[in-house]
């Protein structure tokens, strides 16, 4: 898919997304949508990347879920948030943050995020 062609689709779901009634569900559309966007910032319109292996870097992972970096690391070195080395930096796949997203609007109760294996 080309990366506006995903850009589109984004601002779509977006338009889509302000449109429910449910505030956690807006709120939940405005978070995956920027973790997107943070993820195709930089890229050429007419690149191809496919949606499923975008991946970010510790920086990146921070400025979306709203961490710092160093609490990002230390999420990846505990097994909670996977990752693989590359070139000296950790890169996530998207997909991976998105249990991170969604306990943030989930009903009180257990919200930790287990180690992933």
């Amino acid at each position: 898919m080309k990366v506006g062609d995903l850009r589109d689709r984004l601002a779509a779901a977006m338009a889509s997304g302000m449109r429910r009634p449910e505030p956690e569900a807006v709120a939940l559309t405005a978070d995956r949508a920027k973790a997107m966007a943070v993820a195709l910032a930089g890229l050429d319109a007419s690149a191809d990347v496919d949606p499923e292996a975008l991946t970010v870097g510790t920086r990146q992972v921070a400025i979306i879920l709203g961490f710092h970096p160093e609490h990002v690391r230390r999420l990846i070195r505990t097994g909670r948030l996977r990752a693989s080395l590359v070139g000296g930096d950790y890169r996530v796949v998207l997909s991976d943050l998105w249990p991170f997203l969604e306990v943030r609007y989930r009903r009180p109760g257990r919200r930790r995020i287990m180690a992933r294996h």
